[in-house]
């Protein structure tokens, strides 16, 4: 967050209290004064913050009268509107929290949702995407497959955009379809952070496993080493372990994951930062079971703050991912896509949960 100008970060915050529920509909937001002295920033720093929330359609200025928050979106169509919502999963990991809040925008505003998972196969989103042509939809929120190239269902998007069915991304976007609003999370300066943070707390041999055929690993893995490269670090290859979706469930027993493993019970590395909590708190487990003693010959940080890292032992430091406000965000941005408004993408911050996993090393 610290890499973002400071009228970022202020519109980051608000923006996801707006979402949770800190400032009820039409409440008037904080004056700019108090703002400013609630952030120690300059009064243009704020009012650049709230033009931006202005533009997301989160808030109205109202000349004379103050900033009032505004949840949803103002609508001027009639009828029923369904809207398609399309995930790499549903019931797993951050998902359920995700749909929750995108669920919660859409029944507060009438709209049927149809919930489908496309399990980040290309084939399956493809199947999704024609039953949603070929059926009742006026919106589509999409969380893009192997989003690392391009996609497979490009001809699809462009029938939705000849149609006029509005799409917003979210956490992933092709690169080709840039054009196309996305919610995402920054996971970039994510990348960036956790590299900062296995440094400032003294790791010197420091190694990273990151899922890499979808845009957010490889944006993490390219932020992590351009910090560490930024202060004089460079992740030697072999100290790095790169993997597909078609190996999240073989890479402890497939030979590059076994090599590492061995690296790492050499003390060829001090700590790992890790693509997500999930095969964070799976490599803790692994070298535990091979007689590591963690945190002390290894620390670990990962990404996304779920369940696996509170019952991880030791409990694993971890940067948040806000979940039920990202999804309500996307829900807001979508709806007024499809009363005809412009919007624009957002790039949401991580926050750092410290727990027991990345404690500080002693050095002599």
């Amino acid at each position: 967050m610290a890499d973002q100008p400071k009228y970022l970060q202020v519109a980051d915050v608000l923006r996801r209290e707006i979402a949770e529920g800190v400032f009820r509909d039409g409440q008037t937001l904080m004056t700019e004064e108090e703002l400013r002295f609630r952030f120690n920033v300059s009064r243009q720093t704020i009012r650049q913050a709230i033009a931006l929330l202005e533009e997301d359609g989160l808030v109205d200025r109202r000349r004379g009268s103050g900033t009032y928050v505004r949840h949803g979106p103002r609508r001027r169509m009639q009828g029923t509107v369904h809207v398609g919502v399309i995930t790499s999963y549903i019931t797993d990991y951050i998902f359920p929290s995700i749909v929750s809040g995108i669920e919660s925008v859409l029944s507060e505003n009438g709209v049927v949702m149809n919930l489908s998972a496309t399990y980040n196969d290309s084939k399956t989103e493809r199947s999704i995407l024609e039953r949603m042509l070929d059926g009742q939809v006026d919106g589509l929120i999409v969380e893009g497959v192997q989003t690392a190239r391009e996609t497979e269902n490009e001809d699809l998007y462009r029938r939705l955009a000849e149609r006029n069915i509005p799409v917003l991304f979210m956490n992933a976007y092709y690169p080709g379809m840039t054009n196309v609003p996305h919610v995402v999370m920054d996971d970039y300066g994510g990348g960036r952070t956790a590299a900062r943070e296995v440094l400032s707390r003294g790791y010197r041999k420091p190694g990273g496993m990151f899922k890499v055929d979808d845009i957010q690993g490889k944006e993490r893995l390219r932020g992590f080493l351009d910090e560490m490269q930024s202060e004089g670090v460079i992740i030697p290859d072999e100290h790095l372990l790169l993997f597909g979706t078609n190996e999240r469930m073989s890479w402890q027993i497939n030979p590059e994951g076994t090599k590492f493993i061995e690296r790492l019970k050499n003390h060829e590395m001090d700590c790992m930062t890790c693509y997500n909590d999930v095969f964070a708190v799976s490599l803790m487990n692994r070298l535990t079971q091979e007689g590591m003693k963690l945190p002390e010959e290894m620390g670990f940080i990962g990404f996304d703050n779920t369940a696996y890292a509170e019952m991880a032992t030791p409990k694993l430091t971890t940067l948040g991912h806000p979940k039920e406000a990202f999804g309500s965000l996307a829900a807001e941005k979508l709806l007024r896509m499809i009363d005809g408004e412009r919007e624009r993408s957002v790039n949401m911050a991580w926050t750092l949960v410290e727990r027991d996993s990345l404690p500080r090393v002693e050095r002599l």
